[in-house]
């Protein structure tokens, strides 16, 4: 049993409503899970419905994390090359996976494991591999090898790992907010770089989200959209990093190279409706660049909001037709 898992006991911070709230009524609370924080704000919630969000999160917590003992993805690295039977959800994740990490040419990888393990950029310690850790790594690194079988089998060849980080809180988001859609008047789900609006604000209109400015502060907006029924994921360079010797290296790594993304790009912001399939876009928009990523955003028909390293906002074509949107920095 990993720590992080049973964390949200002794952090929840929670403002109960009655079964009969008034669409105006706030419950919200705040707990610890994939690694992040979770904030959630109800209006209009019955009574117990928090509860069931907290239960859910610490079901795909055990289900999809890479640290918990007995997860899927747990069993499917430690297979040593042989099948294994995981649940649906899993194998949901997994289809979706492979098939964003084509369509993105690999600039998406979950079978990025064995390089993200050589870094450390939480832990305090900034340390980065050798080159030559880092080149033995490299060919451990393809989605392509990842077998999904009938009746949810999963097959990894031995030496291999993967991580869904990139696209398994997006999953979860997208889960609980199908679950409350029709139990809630609105809601905000929050799971880090992953917000989900659900309905509306109590006075009926949209949901504001705010979309950080990457060469700003912790808190500190570029820009505001408003949305409902919709989620927003960012990636950013600025969510976990070290600089060494004048040199800023970031937590999202090129599957190419193994040494953090080097594009013209600080953050890639993707509205859609999937935030699952949001998740990991906006990675591989990292890794793409700026012009790279337009055209991939049009061939998957998904809106997106990129700011370069210079502060430079670059919208989809039809951005602010569908979704009102307002800056508040200009460079």
């Amino acid at each position: 049993m990993r720590l992080l898992a049973l964390l949200t006991a002794c952090c929840l911070i929670c403002i109960s409503s009655s079964c009969l709230a008034s669409p105006a009524e706030r419950t919200s609370g705040v707990g610890f899970y994939f690694d992040t924080v979770v904030t959630i704000i109800l209006y209009g919630a019955p009574e117990g419905i928090l509860d069931e969000i907290w239960a859910d999160c610490e079901y795909y917590e055990n289900l999809l994390s890479k640290t918990v003992e007995g997860s899927d993805v747990d069993r499917i690295n430690h297979a040593d090359g042989n099948p294994v039977t995981v649940s649906p959800e899993t194998w949901e994740i997994l289809a979706r996976a492979k098939e964003i990490s084509d369509a993105s040419d690999h600039d998406f990888s979950i079978t990025i494991a064995p390089l993200t393990a050589l870094w450390d950029f939480t832990g305090g310690t900034d340390r980065m591999p050798s080159d030559s850790e880092r080149l033995a790594a490299l060919p451990l690194v393809n989605d392509d090898a990842l077998m999904l079988g009938d009746n949810y089998t999963v097959t990894l060849p031995k030496g291999m790992e993967i991580d869904l980080g990139g696209i398994a809180k997006g999953y979860i988001a997208d889960q609980i907010a199908a679950q409350i859609q029709d139990r809630v008047s609105g809601a905000t789900l929050n799971f880090g770089g992953n917000v989900y609006a659900v309905g509306k604000k109590p006075d009926g209109t949209d949901f504001r989200i705010g979309i950080r400015d990457p060469l700003g502060g912790e808190g500190d907006s570029i820009a505001v959209v408003k949305l409902t029924d919709c989620s927003v994921v960012t990636s950013g360079i600025y969510e976990r990093y070290f600089d060494l010797n004048g040199v800023r290296y970031h937590h999202i790594l090129d599957p190419r190279t193994g040494i953090s993304a080097e594009s013209d790009l600080a953050s890639a912001t993707i509205v859609s409706p999937s935030s699952m399939s949001a998740d990991a876009v906006a990675t591989a928009c990292i890794v793409m660049g700026s012009e790279e990523s337009l055209s991939f955003l049009d061939r998957m028909g998904m809106d997106g909001i990129l700011i370069t390293r210079e502060g430079k906002i670059l919208l989809t074509p039809g951005f602010e037709d569908r979704f009102p949107f307002s800056v508040l920095t200009h460079y």
